[in-house]
């Protein structure tokens, strides 16, 4: 018995062990795979600083020898902007081989340490890649201007020649339109031939200095030059079609001003058969106006402007068909005003009476509110009949309605009110269309006042059924 139980103690305790030393394996190799992508992720981080490093140092020297050859090819003045591009690019490669050097010495370095200073090399390496870039499109764009301001020079030579050769028939061409338009309808071309001579002569002398800075090794002023005179050529041709352009914008004006002219017309009749009350004012101005620029038209023969004129008529008949507008819904806005006139009268002619009727019946009880709301839609009910506007007499007998029935509804506030003894004269109601108390039993306190609970009583009951207006003089029925 005792050895049975010693073999389960010794299997029990082996079996310990091994989970023990199982979990302690587990655990050993999570610590070193953890380790192992650590350390796989820093060699990665190296790597990529090293090839970066490698790459930017090879673009700085390469890009020492270009700037190099365009110096000699270029001269020092036209590089003298990029080349310290080169210099900022050279900064950021030296701190970024002091930060691997730190990497590489005798001290040790954290994990952490190491990753970040990875990480800034390839940044200061990307840094110097950007400067570098813009050294490269810099001597680029300069070499391009060296290679190409020749044959622009040339070409431009060429455009000059052939746009000077239009100059005399456009000088030809104004003579002729002077013949049939008016000196201030060729205004805006009239000085189009001497203005393109001076631009060409302008383009041969930056011409001649782009060949002048090509030969002293100054490609950006001769670059300059050779745009220049490459836009000047274009602006002189530009204000030879404009010349050539004329005749045919004109007669295009002269179209449009004939169907204008007809179409004025039209309205001018349509315009004259409105009523006079109808034309008075601004319609009357108008047709004046469009008539004023229809007779200022040249006759036949006569030199014209028609872009001018068109834009004349134009504006005089515009103008009218506005008025002509406004006047219209102006009047089918004063024919509906007019419509609803009658019936808004009525309302509030009906609405001001049953108010009345309510003060008028029951006096004392009604307060100043409801007086003077009374007031105030009696006065704009009076407005309402003597307005000459309809659209104004409209809106004042709404607003007629409006306060009548509001001080309506404060006067059956007030009465409900006064149900309960309460006036607005001081004296206390008897029941009897709210005469003082001390006239007659039911004014005495203590006496007689079931008339007056009765009156209250009923008097509350129909304010909350709303209809008060349909009862007519309640007060009767105490008399």
């Amino acid at each position: 018995m005792n050895g049975v139980l010693i073999v389960g103690l010794v299997t029990g305790g082996v079996i310990a062990v091994v989970a023990v030393a199982a979990v302690v394996a587990v655990l050993v190799r999570k610590r070193r795979a953890a380790r192992d992508e650590a350390e796989g992720e820093l060699s990665r981080l190296g790597t990529a600083a090293g090839s970066a490093l490698v790459r930017t140092d090879e673009r700085a020297r390469l890009a020492q020898d270009e700037l190099a050859f365009a110096v000699a090819e270029l001269g020092e003045r036209d590089t003298a902007d990029v080349r310290p591009l080169l210099g900022r690019a050279r900064e950021r490669l030296g701190e970024a081989f002091h930060l691997h050097q730190l990497l590489h010495d005798e001290v040790p370095d954290t994990p952490a340490q190491r990753r970040e200073w990875f990480g800034r090399i390839v940044e200061l390496c990307r840094s110097a890649d950007g400067f570098l870039d813009d050294l490269d499109k810099g001597l680029g764009a300069r070499r391009d201007t060296v290679r190409t301001t020749p044959d622009v020079v040339r070409r431009v030579q060429g455009e000059i020649e052939r746009v000077r050769a239009r100059i005399p028939d456009a000088r030809a061409d104004l003579d002729r339109l002077r013949a049939v338009y008016a000196e201030r309808a060729l205004l805006p071309v009239a000085d189009n031939p001497d203005q393109a001579a001076r631009l060409l002569e302008f383009a041969s002398r930056s011409t001649a200095a782009a060949g002048r800075r090509l030969d002293a090794q100054q490609a950006r002023e001769a670059g300059a030059a050779a745009r220049a005179a490459e836009e000047s050529v274009h602006r002189a041709e530009g204000l030879l079609t404009a010349v050539d352009d004329f005749e045919a914008e004109a007669l295009r004006a002269e179209s449009a001003l004939g169907a204008m002219i007809a179409e004025s017309r039209t309205e001018l009749a349509q315009a004259r058969a409105l009523p006079a009350a109808q034309r008075s004012g601004r319609v009357d101005g108008a047709v004046a106006a469009l008539e004023d620029a229809l007779a200022a038209l040249p006759a036949p023969g006569e030199p014209a402007d028609p872009v001018a004129s068109l834009s004349r008529v134009r504006e005089a008949n515009t103008a009218l068909d506005d008025a002509v507008d406004d006047q219209v819904r102006r009047s089918e806005r004063t024919r509906r005003m007019s419509a609803q006139l009658v019936p808004a009268l009525d309302d509030a002619e009906r609405q001001v009476a049953s108010a009345r009727g309510v003060i008028d019946d029951y006096r004392a009880p009604v307060g100043p509110d409801a007086r003077t709301r009374l007031a105030e839609a009696e006065r704009e009910l009076a407005q309402a009949r003597t307005a000459d506007d309809p659209e104004r007499a409209v809106s004042a007998a709404r607003r007629a309605a409006s306060l009548a029935a509001e001080a309506a509804t404060l006067a059956h506030r007030d009465i409900a009110r006064g149900g309960q003894g309460q006036r607005w004269d001081g004296g206390w109601n008897d029941g009897r269309h709210g005469a003082p108390a001390g006239r007659g039993d039911y004014g005495r306190p203590g006496r007689g006042g079931s008339g007056s609970d009765v009156f209250g009583a009923v008097l509350g009951g129909m304010v909350l059924g709303g209809i008060l207006d349909d009862l007519g003089d309640i007060g009767d029925l105490f008399d």
